[in-house]
This record gives C-alpha cells, sequence and structure tokens, in this order.
C-alpha cells in the first residue's frame, strides 16, 4: 500500500510539475508578444513622418515590415468621406484643408498629361505643389488600342529629377477581364523603371461619342465595376497602390460602390464646397487651375493622405515578400464632369 501511495505521488508530482512548466511557457509567450506590440506601437510613434520600413531576417531571409497609415472611414452600405466640409478653404490661391486644430493636412498636386506643353520644372519645384499625377496612357474608345501618353516618359523623368514624388493614371475603355488584365500590364511596364511613391489610378468615366466601345459594350453596373476590381488587384500584386478616378454621379450610377471599398477614390468635383458623396482621399477640384512653371491651365488637386511617407516602402515590402501592418495615424489619416481629358483622344490599334 505504501509503495502505490508513493508511486501515486511521484505521478502527482511529475503532472504538477509539466502543469507549471507549460503554464509558464504560455506565460512567457503571451508576455513576449505583449512586449512586441508595444515595441511597434513605439515604432510607429517615433516615425510617422518618414517611410517605416524595419528589415528583420529570418533563417536567412530578409523580411521588410512597413507601417502603412490607416484611416478611420465611415461605413454605411457604402464609405462616406468624413473631411469637415469647413476644413476646406484657399490657402494663398489654393484649395487646402485643415483639421480642428487648424493644422493643414493636405497636399497640393496637379495632374498632367501631353495637353500641358510647357513645364518649366524648376520653377514648379518652387510652387507650393508637392506631388505630381502623370497620365501615362489609354485605350482608344473606338478600336481599343493600348497608347502611351507622348510625353509620360519625358515628364515621368523631368518631374523625378525635380524631386516630385509621382504617381500615374491611365484612362479605361476594357470590356473585358482580359483587356482590364492588358491594362494593368500596359501600365505596369510603363512605370517599372520610375519611383511611384503615389497611387496607380484607373481613369473610369463617360465619354461622349455613341461610338465608343464602352457605350456599344451595354455592360452592366456590376461588369463595370469587376473591371476595375481587375486591374486595381493586378497593380497591386507588383507592390503598388491602386486607385479609382471616378465622378461622384458615375459612381452612384454606373458602378457598385459597395464592391471598391478596398480602393481609394480620386474624386473630380469643380466647386469651391466639397460636397462629394463618397470617400475619397484625393480631390481634383478645378480642371481650369494656374500655377507657376505650367504654361496655360491645368488640374489642380489636393492629396488628404501623404502617399510618399510609405508607399515606396509598401512596394519594397511586396516586392521582398515583406510584411505589411496598418496602423492609425493621427494625422486622420483616407457631379457629372463629362470627359476629363481624354474624350477626344485619337484612336489607334
Amino acid at each position: 500500500m505504501a509503495d502505490k501511495q508513493r508511486g501515486s505521488r511521484s505521478a502527482l508530482i511529475i503532472v504538477l510539475t509539466i502543469s507549471v512548466f507549460f503554464v509558464g511557457l504560455i506565460i512567457g509567450m503571451l508576455l513576449v508578444h505583449v512586449s512586441q506590440k508595444e515595441k511597434v506601437k513605439q515604432e510607429v510613434s517615433a516615425g510617422k513622418s518618414e517611410p517605416a520600413t524595419t528589415i528583420q531576417v529570418s533563417g536567412g531571409t530578409e523580411y521588410v515590415k512597413v507601417y502603412v497609415p490607416k484611416r478611420e472611414v465611415r461605413y454605411g452600405t457604402i464609405p462616406i468621406h468624413s473631411w469637415n466640409k469647413d476644413g476646406f478653404r484657399l490657402d494663398n490661391g489654393f484649395m487646402a484643408y485643415f483639421d480642428e486644430e487648424g493644422n493643414k493636412i493636405s497636399h497640393l498636386g496637379v495632374d498632367i498629361s501631353y495637353h500641358q506643353e510647357k513645364i518649366d520644372w524648376e520653377a514648379l519645384k518652387e510652387s507650393p505643389c508637392e506631388f505630381v499625377m502623370l497620365r501615362c496612357g489609354y485605350r482608344g474608345y473606338t478600336e481599343g488600342g493600348l497608347v502611351e501618353d507622348e510625353k509620360f516618359r519625358e515628364y515621368a523623368q523631368a518631374a523625378v529629377d525635380a524631386g516630385f514624388p509621382i504617381g500615374v493614371y491611365f484612362f479605361t475603355q476594357a470590356i473585358t477581364e482580359e483587356e482590364a488584365v492588358a491594362e494593368a500590364d500596359f501600365v505596369l511596364e510603363l512605370i517599372k523603371d520610375f519611383p511611384i511613391s503615389y497611387p496607380v489610378v484607373i481613369d473610369t468615366e463617360y465619354v461622349s461619342s455613341e461610338g465608343a466601345r464602352t457605350n456599344q459594350a451595354e455592360m452592366t453596373e456590376e461588369e463595370r465595376t469587376q473591371l476595375l476590381i481587375t486591374f486595381c488587384e493586378r497593380v497591386k500584386e507588383y507592390g503598388y497602390y491602386p486607385m479609382i478616378y471616378a465622378s461622384e454621379n458615375w459612381l452612384r450610377r454606373e458602378l457598385e460602390v459597395s464592391q471598391l471599398q478596398p480602393y481609394e477614390i480620386w474624386a473630380p468635383q469643380y466647386l469651391e464646397e466639397n460636397d462629394f458623396m463618397y470617400d475619397f482621399t484625393i480631390w481634383q477640384y478645378t480642371d481650369a487651375g494656374h500655377i507657376q512653371g505650367i504654361e496655360g491651365v491645368v488640374d489642380l488637386d489636393i492629396s488628404m493622405v501623404d502617399y510618399a511617407a510609405f508607399v515606396p516602402a509598401m512596394r519594397e515590402a511586396v516586392v521582398g515578400e515583406g510584411e505589411i501592418i496598418e496602423v492609425t495615424d493621427d494625422t486622420g489619416s483616407t457631379d457629372d464632369m463629362g470627359d476629363h481629358e481624354t474624350g477626344d483622344e485619337p484612336d489607334t490599334e
């Protein structure tokens, strides 16, 4: 009997020892996890103003960790913009957005194509302009050929040389998913040699010509929306930041906006007061602006997000098979306009 009791006590001690070991192991893992989360928060707080990229080596492989600012978005059936309309006002002749503390958080930019024939890049750099969006190309709206903007490469290199962050936009006339992929690949090939630090945008809008291929195709809202998603997802695969350019009426009447929630909107609305229905992060507030360095009129924009602060690091993460983590950033960050520069483009095969 005594031997059995000693055996029972020994077994109980072994069970307790194992239990204590595993409990300690779990507690230790939890403490390490909490410590790592706190370290991430401290890193983010310390480096919001710069592309926050850290390199970690695991098993001989380098992983890039990027902290992408996450904006508060108002969601209903569709995302509704949460910007305070009173925060939009002119600042030294240009539109800007100020937060409740009076801090200007927007960034002034221009979007250009071959239509802007004369640009003095040094003069533009001395202006309040902070970023440049370039039309890299378009699809012809009758025969459907893919066409590079004749000034894209020249202007892209000049903008980079002048020190501007750049993004691009492409005017779509895709009517099948295969064509949407082809448009994305066409853009990716055009931009591969340039440091893109603002979004890669698909420009979708109404073409007034009855013979336009998108008018002839009689696509449904669902089909047209899927083409945009296909383009954006293709662009995202290569580490670029996709965006959709569309007017409020086009979004409301021709697209399923609820399916586009993962993507940010570049909103054309040429009014002094912005009452755009949907959430947006770039506002094209005029198509008849003037700014030093550009002869004639030009589209002027304000970006509510400083994309250049994280997009290059995000692309580095994707290309390097790294990890992207979204974090809260205290800086607040994400009418039918007719044809936008492209309605009367010559068509090519």
